[in-house]
């Protein structure tokens, strides 16, 4: 079987295990797994959501039998809602555990149902809060932030916490602006593949520890090119930048 054969039939048997215990009420697959599956390969994991009726939910994070559909050899609770896991065989996951009342609350993508109790869960298979798509004024005002508080950081020898803000956070909300959003989550996942027009500006703009001063610079050129930048924050950017 191939890895693509492997985790489809991983995501079946977690949904037929979860069929059999009281209390479940919904198994959601999501990204590669869930509605996408084309994008499976060698590199992909299983990821999804189980909805479960109230008052459930501890019990589905504090015991893991119902994953049990081949031996668990690793496990870690990342967060309240759920563990990042892995079987015998290497394949991995990440999970999370909600009460149905709580998906009105949680910001998650399109998924595929696997299993469901009642019909009438159907209409969750559809996200009712995402990301919201800010205009691009609003992620280019905030990477030039970043740029800004970035380069003092530089500047005071706090080197990493600047490659941080100008190579990490700045780049992610460039992305944002110009629409790269393949994952809503991270503008970063298959950018390369998806927009190959953004790797140029990548090259410039992630140039590695040390280096954010040119990074910045290259950064702030491609915003100027697209967007109409704050005179004052110019100045000061580029005061940072010469000094």
């Amino acid at each position: 079987m191939t890895k693509r054969d492997v985790l489809l039939d991983r995501m079946e048997r977690i949904g037929e295990s979860v069929a059999a215990h009281e209390g479940t009420l919904m198994l959601l697959a999501l990204g590669s797994i869930g509605q996408e599956t084309e994008r499976l390969d060698e590199y992909s994991d299983l990821d999804f959501f189980l909805i479960v009726e109230d008052g459930q939910k501890a019990r589905f994070i504090d015991r893991l039998d119902w994953l049990e559909v081949e031996p668990l050899h690793y496990q870690f609770q990342n967060t309240r809602d759920g563990h990042k896991i892995m079987y015998h065989d290497g394949i991995y996951g990440e999970f999370a555990v909600f009460e149905l009342h709580e998906l009105a609350t949680i910001a998650y993508t399109p998924g595929r149902v696997v299993w469901r109790r009642d019909e009438a869960l159907e209409v969750f298979a559809t996200p009712h809060l995402a990301i919201s798509r800010e205009a691009a004024a609003y992620y280019f005002e905030e990477a030039l932030t970043n740029l800004y508080v970035g380069l003092l950081r530089e500047r005071r020898g706090e080197t990493l916490a600047g490659f941080e803000l100008i190579q990490v956070a700045a780049v992610q909300n460039v992305l944002k602006a110009m629409g790269e959003q393949g994952d809503p989550f991270n503008p970063t996942r298959r950018v390369e593949s998806r927009h190959p027009k953004m790797i140029s500006f990548l090259l410039c703009g992630v140039l590695g520890y040390g280096k954010s001063g040119v990074a910045a610079a290259a950064i702030l050129r491609f915003i100027e090119a697209r967007y109409e930048v704050n005179a004052t924050m110019k100045r000061e950017i580029e005061r940072l930048l010469e000094t």
